[in-house]
């Protein structure tokens, strides 16, 4: 659905803070999603274990993998905003770096807003 349109129409945001036993599972449920047309945009607020090296193993692997490594620890909110200030999608959808989301949700997001845009 939609997947010829050139533009980005999500972007999936995710933020984390040592979620290395996580982090994995939360890029690879995106990238298996339906919906091919999105950006993953990691920003990881000064993690001291191994979630950069894993976040940055799928950047390599998938141009639409974005990761930003913060100077300085912000917080939970404040990083939010920051990886909102990176997105370039029509749509926004956060995902924490501890969670999945279903192959077809972000088809189903998508496709309810454009059918119901009010």
């Amino acid at each position: 659905m939609n997947d010829e349109k050139r533009h980005i129409m999500v972007s999936v945001l995710m933020t984390a803070f040592n979620r290395q036993q996580y982090i994995a599972a939360a890029i690879e449920s995106v990238l298996a999603s339906t919906y091919k047309n999105f950006e993953l945009i990691i920003v990881d607020d000064c993690s001291t274990d191994n979630t950069v090296a894993i976040a940055k193993s799928y950047e390599a692997r998938d141009k639409r993998v974005k990761l930003y490594v913060n100077g300085k620890n912000l917080g939970d909110y404040p990083n939010r905003n920051k990886a909102a200030s990176f997105a370039s999608g029509k749509y926004i959808k956060y995902l924490d770096s501890d969670d999945i989301i279903y192959p077809h949700g972000l088809e189903v997001m998508v496709s309810s807003m454009e059918k119901f845009p009010e």
